[in-house]
């Protein structure tokens, strides 16, 4: 634990100052305090569509409550008390807050978001056993995440212990044996997802998991820990792994998204102006104003919003540019080559029929580009496994598999391994592949799976593949949009999203040549 905080804690005269309507004390609090209530609130809940709103109604109360605050002294403490009964809040009601205005209005502005964990890693550029962290958050319950969430920032230096317990209205000492169960709970999480992610993975437990849809919970969490544990050679699988709290200590916060401040009284349409009208940003932003210009009547609440406004242009952790995305995108490839296969160019295409490669000013490709082609791939294909020529991408139930197909086969098994190729749905350069019933072809968990298009952001990444050369002539291996270095790979007759190796196994695995469909 951090001996002394990262953060400056406020003053109490700024609090004071604040409680009488000075701006300038009032701008220094919102700038203090605000991305420590989005860090928590994000850890917290289990996705992120309801992140923005709770920490909208967070700030509401907190402004409304400034004048009765009676110890200035004990701001922060008061500040996450009243984070933590929002959080608490939103798991009674089950709902989305705000709903207020008209639901029509709401589903105008409201933007299908990534998880928190996502976005911490997306953001934070997480790598190595830090984003394995980030990962294994997933996996634990509601409950967990809120005492994880006040846990993670303590460790950060953003919190004391003694502004944890009063936030939990516990003692110190049971403050602490709270903090031990889910510190306990996130290292378990931690082994369960090694043993999950492993390559070859242990037999008992990929027996195990025989059921599993993909999706983290805290009940498989506890199922799989009963194997994990007395498994010699899944517990082999952790045994570098550094404590939690060694990794967070000098861990960033998240950002706060540019649609959640860029907002707050009517003088902040300048700050506004720069964000495109059509963006998720402005839709975010105005639901923002109109959250903010109900507080305008109270001296403090109006000073408060506009700080909002001078925040988003003054503090470095805000971003401008009016969306949750990474600044660095995955470089995009030329098209698929279809080796011998001639297929008629895309609507999307260039009028010479192919696809001009964008490259990324910040980042690399993680492979040279695929084969240039005539034309742009869409329509109707199959994905033949290089190294194992007779096998194809396929589906059993919701989950990629690898499978034997042939001419022969039933039509039910080539219709299962006979997918339409689409401009990505995240990024119309790649490509997303569809089968028959609709559902796309795209990673949970890193594990390979359809499922129907829920509209989210973060769905719409995970359906987005973006094709590399492969390990021969004419063949390529689809790169994950939103994880770069990650590619569609078969481990025996499962479907991964697997980090790309420099072995002639992992390439030849993760290669794939397009193929006609099935007559």
């Amino acid at each position: 634990m951090p001996s002394q905080d990262r953060r400056e804690r406020p003053d109490a005269a700024v609090v004071m100052a604040a409680r009488a309507g000075d701006r300038q004390a009032s701008d220094q609090l919102i700038r203090d305090c605000l991305p420590l209530v989005y860090n928590i609130v994000g850890r917290a809940l289990d996705g992120h569509s309801d992140v923005d709103d709770v920490v909208q109604e967070t700030m509401m109360r907190v402004l409304d409550g400034l004048p009765q605050l009676e110890r200035p002294d004990r701001f922060r403490s008061w500040l996450v008390a009243i984070t933590v009964r929002q959080i608490r809040d939103r798991w009674r009601r089950g709902r989305t807050y705000l709903t207020a205005e008209p639901l029509e209005e709401n589903a105008q502005d409201a933007e299908p978001q990534a998880d928190f964990a996502d976005l911490a890693i997306l953001r934070l550029a997480l790598s190595g056993q830090r984003r394995e962290a980030e990962e294994a958050t997933r996996w634990l319950g509601d409950e967990e995440r809120e005492a994880l969430a006040l846990w993670w920032m303590e460790s950060a230096g953003e919190l004391t212990r003694a502004e944890l317990s009063k936030a939990c209205g516990l003692t110190p000492q049971h403050a602490a044996v709270r903090v031990q169960r889910v510190r306990e709970r996130l290292e378990t999480a931690r082994t369960v997802l090694r043993a999950v992610t492993a390559s070859p993975r242990c037999p008992v437990l990929a027996t195990a998991l025989g059921s599993w849809d993909g999706r983290p919970s805290a009940l498989w969490r506890k199922r799989l820990a009963r194997h994990v544990r007395d498994c010699p050679q899944c517990l082999a699988r952790s045994s570098d792994l550094i404590p939690a709290e060694g990794l967070l200590a000098d861990l960033a916060l998240v950002p706060v998204p540019a649609g959640l401040v860029l907002a707050g009284a009517p003088g902040a349409d300048s700050a506004g102006a720069a964000v495109d009208a059509g963006t998720p940003a402005a839709s975010g932003a105005g639901r923002t104003a109109r959250t903010f210009s109900r507080l305008t009547a109270k001296p403090v609440a109006a000073a408060a919003a506009g700080a909002v406004t001078l925040a988003a242009a003054g503090v470095a952790w805000y971003t401008v540019t009016g969306s949750h995305e990474p600044a660095a995108r995955p470089s995009v490839a030329a098209p698929l080559s279809p080796a011998t296969l001639s297929v008629p160019p895309s609507p999307r295409a260039s009028a010479s029929g192919t696809l001009a490669p964008t490259p990324s000013p910040t980042s690399k490709p993680t492979e040279a580009p695929a084969t240039t082609a005539e034309t742009r791939v869409s329509g109707r294909h199959a994905l033949r496994s290089v190294d194992r020529p007779g096998d194809y991408v396929s589906q059993a139930g919701r989950l990629g598999i690898l499978g034997p197909v042939g001419a022969t086969s039933p039509a039910a098994t080539r219709q299962a391994a006979t997918f339409t190729f689409v401009p990505g749905l995240a990024d119309p350069r790649c490509y997303s592949l569809r089968d028959a019933s609709g559902r796309y072809l795209r990673h949970y968990a890193f594990r390979i799976r359809l499922d129907g298009d829920d509209g989210s952001g973060i769905f719409r990444k995970d359906a987005t593949f973006c094709p590399r050369s492969g390990s021969t002539p004419g063949s390529v291996f689809l790169e994950s949009y939103n994880y770069p270095g990650r590619c569609l790979r078969h481990r025996g007759n499962q479907l991964w999203l697997d980090p790309s190796k420099d072995t002639a196994a992992n390439r030849t695995s993760r290669s794939f040549v397009l193929v006609a469909p099935w007559t």
